[in-house]
């Protein structure tokens, strides 16, 4: 494309000048036009490979042109001056391009530039023959616009992340071919920058990814080929076609939570038997007379989940350790710490998938910190949570450095409120700067003690090994069917 570029801009620079010398001799309205078309060619190929200062400069040509082609202005030989001009600058800015030479001289160049630009400008405002009337005129889309206005097609719809190399000379050409391509394939829905991108003079100075939509009737597969191009290190794609993305959908009905939560009590009864295992080496007849009857409750559950693809293995994986602990218990074998560590590990495992699959919309809920005003954020959040279908609650604090005093209490507080709820509360802090909020939380205890965890994972854990919480919380999940 910078090859194209180059070699296209050389020749009408030829062009341009065969015509500025012929004006020299004699007006042409043949060589004017030329002339203007020339000049309107260069500034928008330049704008579109990245090149703003010299798009500028022609535009300046440009307008200056359009003048005296219209009669604004009378041609004479000032005009073929600044023409001539401007066009040895372009040509000098190009082979600098080209050469890469000093600083110095680029900076220079763009000094030229700028006075061309200002002379041109002073020029037209004192020829002009009669004061224009301001017309509201609607200006031409730019690129991305005229993409993103054209019809959608293709049946397929993906989210696409292009990273960028380090060491890439310039980013607009290569956003110019991702969209290209993206218009060979299918249609644009979505850009992550807009026109104005492409008429900044630092825009391929402050970019790293480039995220787009688009619409096609392609595969998946097939979209790496298209993009595979030069100075992209990476691509990411989300695959958003409504057939894929359906599994991911969330349900607001209350009956899902309470599936869950089902679930979720003979999960527990199999955490507290796996970690019951490590200290007496043994299941005893209460263990399987309590846990046999929630499993068949949570198998009823899981046989009631709309979404039963994606937890088909969790199932799986479930009943392979209630099966395991119901086999020790009938076999009568002499429990080891290797046995009883084997069904901690599956028992941990299957509780953070259930996890990260349930948290922010069912019994767990996760609130993160912001570095300013996070405590209004926090009532903020407290005060749209569903307390009835919510029994844990983690407050993530790693992105703060410090707690004040008045957010000490206002912690306080709130986990007071929080256990009036029947709502067990968990800190987590991670992070090198973490150590000052432990300190400080360590320095309360004997005012209020709160339970601080390195993950959130351990924070469920954490709560599910105290037997205060445990406690509480089966005693709220006890009488749900």
């Amino acid at each position: 494309m910078m090859q194209l570029y180059m070699e296209e801009t050389e020749d009408m620079l030829q062009r341009a000048e065969e015509c500025i010398i012929r004006l020299e001799m004699e007006y042409s309205d043949l060589d004017v036009n030329e002339l203007f078309r020339i000049a309107h060619t260069i500034k928008g190929s330049s704008h579109m490979v990245g090149y703003e200062k010299i798009g500028n400069l022609m535009h300046k040509v440009e307008d200056m042109l359009d003048c005296a082609r219209n009669g604004s202005i009378i041609f004479d030989q000032s005009i073929v001056s600044l023409c001539f001009e401007g066009l040895d600058t372009v040509k000098k800015m190009l082979l600098y391009k080209k050469d890469q030479g000093s600083k110095e001289i680029m900076e220079n160049l763009v000094s030229d530039a700028i006075r061309i630009k200002e002379m041109i400008e002073v020029f037209i405002r004192v020829n002009k023959k009669v004061e224009e009337k301001t017309i509201i005129k609607q200006s031409e889309p730019g690129i991305i616009s005229s993409y993103l206005s054209k019809k959608v097609k293709g049946e397929n719809k993906y989210y696409i992340t292009f990273f960028f190399e380090e060491d890439i000379p310039m980013v607009s050409p290569v956003i110019l071919m991702i969209l290209n391509s993206a218009q060979d394939i299918g249609s644009l829905v979505y850009s992550s920058i807009g026109d104005n991108y492409f008429l900044e003079s630092s825009c391929d100075n402050d970019i790293k990814t480039f995220e787009i939509i688009i619409s096609t009737d392609i595969d998946e597969n097939e979209l790496y080929t298209y993009f595979a191009l030069f100075y992209i290190e990476k691509i990411n794609i989300v695959d958003l076609s409504r057939s894929k993305v359906a599994e991911k959908d969330y349900s607001f009905i209350d009956d899902d939570n309470n599936l869950y939560i089902i679930i979720l009590k003979a999960v527990m009864k199999l955490y507290k038997i796996a970690f019951s295992m490590s200290k007496e080496f043994n299941i005893s007849k209460e263990d399987i007379y309590i846990i046999t009857p929630l499993h068949h409750e949570a198998v009823k559950a899981f046989s009631r989940l709309k979404n039963k693809n994606k937890i088909d293995n969790f199932i799986t994986d479930f009943n392979e350790i209630y099966n395991d602990v119901i086999r020790l218990y009938e076999d009568g074998v002499e429990l080891n710490q290797k046995k009883s560590n084997h069904i901690q590990t599956q028992v941990i495992k299957l509780m953070e998938r259930a996890y990260n699959y349930t948290k922010g919309k069912y019994i767990f809920s996760i609130f993160k910190s912001q570095k300013e005003n996070f405590i209004s954020g926090l009532k903020d959040f407290i005060g749209l949570l569903n307390k009835s279908s919510t029994l844990i609650l983690l407050i993530d604090l790693s992105r703060l450095t410090t707690l004040n005093e008045n957010e000490v209490k206002d912690l306080i507080e709130i986990k007071k409120e929080i256990k009036l709820e029947n709502i067990e509360l968990g800190i987590i802090v991670v992070g090198p700067e973490g150590r000052r909020i432990i300190n400080i939380f360590d320095s309360i205890k004997q005012i209020e003690e709160f339970n601080v965890f390195g993950s959130e994972i351990h924070g469920i854990l954490g709560i599910f090994n105290s037997e205060d919480s445990f406690n509480r919380i089966s005693e709220r999940v006890k009488g749900i069917k």
